[in-house]
């Protein structure tokens, strides 16, 4: 039961998926939407509406 509550008060909570990805954002290139359609990787939408969404689903 000790070792229980020692374990517990080590584990770091893990960041949220949202601000994880929003760190993630702020490291890309200032234009990679533009390169995105430059380079065909993002051409039209569908169920996907933006390339920031495409990125998430990619990094899931």
């Amino acid at each position: 039961m000790i070792f229980v509550a020692f374990y517990r008060k080590m584990i770091v909570p893990p960041k949220s998926e949202d601000i994880a990805f929003e760190e993630f954002l702020k490291e890309l290139p200032a234009d990679y939407s533009e390169m995105a359609y430059e380079f065909k990787a993002f051409t039209r939408s569908r169920k996907i509406k933006t390339l920031a969404h495409l990125l998430q689903v990619v990094m899931l």
